[in-house]
């Protein structure tokens, strides 16, 4: 099932209709989930090498770990890139956002994709994606709304998908008000984050009223704490360790909990109609596996799909805007979004 080191092409000539085409020719990019047999790429491996001289995340209270991490590799700023704050009226509480806007001619309304970050539900802000979504706002022309949604543990599950429902909701009530077209609105996010972003769209697909357009969902953690081939192989001194992985979920969401199809995807009973998704793998990631579950799933529920395996790549790669895959892969994202958004006036 999972190939090494191959690039298929034009599977689906719907989807590059609709996507458009691949934007790098880089060899470990495969449209199937896989891991190089080359291994990690060298530099990747320095980034590795570097956050595992750090004391591992989970032996300092979460607060600390958001205070004082840092990341020394980010991607270049985008100093023309317009950012607006935004406060977010929730039921009892606000949430913060900041709003990317490639422009500011205010002509026509925007299209728009809603961002959630990663973090396993208890790490990452707006702050620390913000050059990342910069990069993605001013490739793809579209507007980009980050989400500050409540972190573990001090808001447990599902306080995040609620957040993710509110935000939703209400920025695309306000649509008018930002300048958004509502008829082109995504959702998008990595990790956790795409988590959230897939837990709404499978929530409101059968809504009337409003539906994304699109889903942009980047290494999505979609199967709760149930093991796959990728969780066990790739356990240990990469990203995303096993142990980190329970200590974010242990943070989150009870053992009694874990089987609701909000956390645990798969375990919803029905995935047709939504949205046409782009999900982006990379080969070294616990969570790989479960990726390329997802893109099965939507295939054989008729829902268009693009996928893109970084193959020697690890989780959250995309953050490390040094490496030329993470600057190929916000590349590939932008650009299909930017497809998704033109064919969708």
């Amino acid at each position: 099932m999972y190939s090494d080191e191959v690039i298929k092409k034009n599977r689906n000539t719907a989807v590059n209709d609709i996507f458009g085409a691949t934007t790098s020719s880089h060899v470990n990019i495969l449209e199937t989930a896989g891991a190089a047999t080359s291994g990690v790429d060298n530099k990747g491996q320095q980034i590795l090498d570097y956050i595992h001289s750090l004391p591992p995340a989970y032996e300092f209270e979460p607060a600390y770990t958001r205070q004082y991490r840092e990341n020394p590799y980010e991607h270049d700023d985008v100093p023309q890139i317009v950012r607006e704050q935004l406060i977010i009226s929730c039921k009892d509480h606000d949430l913060a956002a900041r709003v990317y806007r490639p422009t500011l001619d205010t002509t026509f309304p925007s299209p728009a994709l809603i961002y959630f970050h990663g973090g396993g539900f208890v790490l990452g802000s707006i702050d620390s994606y913000d050059k990342l979504l910069a990069q993605l706002s001013i490739q793809s022309q579209v507007v980009v709304i980050s989400v500050d949604y409540r972190l573990a543990p001090e808001t447990v599950f599902p306080g995040a998908v609620e957040d993710t429902q509110e935000a939703v909701d209400w920025l695309v009530k306000n649509a008018p008000t930002l300048n958004l077209d509502p008829n082109r609105i995504a959702l998008g996010g990595d990790s956790a984050g795409a988590n959230l972003a897939t837990g709404y769209c499978l929530a409101n697909k059968n809504k009337d009223d409003f539906k994304p357009c699109f889903q942009l969902l980047i290494y999505p953690s979609i199967v709760g704490n149930d093991l796959t081939p990728s969780r066990e192989r790739f356990s240990e001194k990469l990203l995303l360790t096993k142990k980190l992985l329970h200590w974010f979920h242990d943070l989150y969401i009870t053992k009694e909990q874990e089987n609701d199809p909000r956390f645990n995807v798969l375990k919803a009973t029905e995935f047709k109609h939504l949205p046409a998704t782009f999900i982006l793998t990379c080969g070294f990631d616990p969570l790989r596996d479960e990726g390329q579950m997802y893109v099965d799933k939507l295939i054989e529920n008729g829902v268009t799909v693009k996928h893109s395996c970084y193959a020697d790549m690890f989780h959250a790669f995309l953050n490390f805007g040094v490496l030329q895959q993470a600057k190929d892969a916000v590349t590939e994202c932008a650009m299909t979004l930017k497809a998704v958004m033109a064919n969708s006036k």
